[in-house]
């Protein structure tokens, strides 16, 4: 009962200080109304997450810096690889063992080598991400939930299921604005059309 009312306290403050109605306060909480309002089904949301963490498994099992240097994200089976790895193989490797995962229906390899990114630019990526995603969650004309966002190096990524292709200029003009942003690298696919029935 503390507990909740902790959350409910917490949620309270938040919209007080963001003037945002959606309020993501911890994976536990919202796990259930992150799936309700997201346009895919809960099958597939489970099966994104256990597509990244077998993705990861993988990784580790060839290196724990590899590990540690790629950043995976799935949508719909979709990966997304991103990071600075140290070893120039570990690029194509990385790439193999997301293809050889089940579930996935394609990879999006964007890892680097040689370019080293400062403590000081993964602070500024992460606050790069989170400004984006709390200027999709802001504004009512985006389903914000169905996007997935990593920022490495200023360049933004963005994964997800557009309901039309003006929320889909909206979401990325909402991103451009975004301090710091130097380049968006959309893998947005537009959601199919609804038949009238």
């Amino acid at each position: 009962m503390r507990f909740l009312s902790r959350i409910l306290f917490l949620a309270s403050i938040s919209v007080i200080v963001t003037g945002c109605v959606p309020i993501i306060i911890g994976t536990g909480v919202t796990t259930g109304g992150y799936i309700a309002v997201r346009d895919k089904k809960l099958g597939d949301t489970l099966t994104d997450s256990k597509i990244e963490a077998a993705v990861k498994k993988k990784l580790y099992g060839v290196s724990a810096q590899l590990y540690s240097d790629v950043s995976v994200i799935s949508d719909c089976g979709r990966v997304l690889l991103t990071g600075n790895v140290r070893n120039p193989d570990w690029i194509n490797i990385a790439e193999k063992l997301a293809w050889a995962t089940d579930g996935v229906v394609g990879v999006d390899n964007c890892l680097s080598t040689g370019q080293e990114i400062t403590v000081s630019q993964a602070m500024k990526d992460n606050l790069i991400t989170s400004s984006c995603r709390t200027s999709l969650l802001c504004n009512s004309d985006i389903r914000s939930v169905n996007y997935k966002i990593k920022t490495m190096n200023g360049v933004v990524y963005v994964l997800g299921m557009a309901r039309s292709d003006g929320e889909l200029e909206l979401v990325l003009s909402k991103i451009q604005t975004v301090s710091g942003v130097r380049k968006i690298i959309s893998y947005v696919n537009l959601q199919p059309k609804k038949r009238n029935q």
